[in-house]
């Protein structure tokens, strides 16, 4: 009677509970019937709006000029099936921006304050190249360069530069010269020019213009030769021509001198009494009207005597017809131009002519490695004189020769 008892309750906890195994169902139902709109809006919104990725960064180098420009150039990697790649960019004055695929063809992009938005039309890379202006800072004749690196990334310091400290040594890989690899993180390096003699001589000649020339500029004094001088000496001294950079900077020197003086001249005589000046100037004045009154006789004179002389002579010359009236021979440009054209200017024709005879302006900064400043009127300089042409071309400057019959 007992083991009765014991196996009725045993059935009696194995028999399941219908009513509850009904209701879990029932909530499993209803909880698929809310997901499936929900998974296909989802669906519905991957399809419709365009997708955008971000990139993985590769590999970064950063080069400092001596003006403190630093270019950029970096590599992303891309998904070729999402049309948009956002990658962040150093720094946040920008300029000279150039994006490529893996096969060199050109990318559109935009840039706002969180990076740069590229359109990559299937790319599964893309190298960026920039110049950014605020990665380093000047105190006093302290240079400090200041990054924050997802990945490992090297730099290369410019020419004449010391560094002094760097604020985290263990994350140095490598010192190879002027070049320095370092790991990822933030770190800074802090420099100075280490310039004497010749050198040092002719960056204070060259300060000394720069400050001249601002005291100018705030008075609205032209100024202009004199800053066109002053170039010459920036690009003299950055292709470490001390001397001619000195001269060029003392030339400079004095032409702003002499324009500073003559606007205070102008100026205290344009408040001076006209009658006081017309005294001062009573000799003078009276000299110029005899010199001009006698000029004027003499030439009146010499028409009388002449005059059937000149018309014998006037008049051949009247009746030729333009085929005889050709200008006499020009000097050939290119002859003028290489007269006055500098050694360093030479240089930077012979590279274009051997570049099929055009290259964008930042290859040329790349290739002389020079600032942008000092490549800029290098360039300006030479289109003045005819030699070469700058055209816009896909967000960039694109430096051409002239050919002969243009520049003739």
């Amino acid at each position: 009677m007992n083991n009765q008892e014991a196996v009725l309750c045993i059935q009696e906890e194995i028999v399941p509970n219908l009513e509850g195994m009904l209701f879990v169902r029932i909530t499993d139902i209803l909880i698929r019937m809310v997901k499936a709109p929900l998974l296909a809006i989802g669906l519905l919104l991957t399809v419709v709006l365009p997708t955008q990725s971000f990139g993985s960064l590769r590999a970064v180098d950063f080069t400092i000029y001596p003006d403190g420009t630093t270019h950029i150039s970096q590599q992303s990697s891309a998904d070729p099936t999402e049309p948009e790649l956002k990658v962040p960019l150093f720094g946040k004055s920008i300029d000279n921006f150039v994006v490529q695929d893996e096969d060199g063809l050109l990318l559109s992009f935009e840039i706002d304050s969180k990076g740069a938005t590229i359109q990559t039309f299937g790319a599964s890379s893309v190298s960026i190249e920039y110049d950014s202006y605020d990665l380093v800072s000047k105190k006093g004749k302290i240079w400090t360069f200041a990054i924050d690196s997802p990945i490992d990334y090297t730099i290369t310091m410019p020419d004449e530069a010391t560094v002094v400290d760097i604020a985290n040594p263990d994350s140095i890989d490598t010192i190879d010269e002027k070049r320095i690899s370092l790991l990822k993180g933030k770190n800074q390096i802090e420099y100075f020019f280490s310039t004497s003699g010749p050198a040092l001589s002719a960056l204070n000649a060259i300060n000394e213009v720069r400050s001249i020339l601002e005291e100018a500029t705030t008075k609205n004094i032209d100024v202009t030769s004199a800053q066109e001088k002053l170039d010459l000496a920036i690009f003299a001294y950055d292709n470490k021509k001390y001397v001619d950079a000195e001269d060029l900077a003392l030339e400079a020197s004095a032409l702003a001198q002499q324009k500073i003086d003559e606007f205070e001249k102008n100026s205290q005589n344009s408040v001076t009494n006209p009658v006081d000046w017309f005294k001062d100037n009573i000799a003078g004045i009276a000299t110029s009207i005899v010199a001009i009154g006698g000029a004027v006789s003499v030439l009146t004179l010499l028409l009388k005597k002449t005059k059937s002389a000149v018309k014998k002579t006037m008049g051949p010359l009247l009746s030729k017809d333009e085929e005889d009236s050709e200008p006499e021979p020009e000097v050939d440009s290119d002859e003028l131009v290489t007269q006055e054209m500098r050694e360093d200017d030479k240089q930077l024709v012979a590279y274009l002519e051997k570049n099929g005879g055009q290259a964008f302006e930042r290859d040329l900064r790349k290739k002389f490695l020079l600032p942008r400043t000092t490549m800029w009127r290098a360039v300006k300089r030479l289109e003045r004189q005819g030699v070469i042409e700058i055209e816009k071309k896909d967000f960039q400057n694109l430096v051409r020769l002239k050919k002969k019959e243009e520049s003739a």
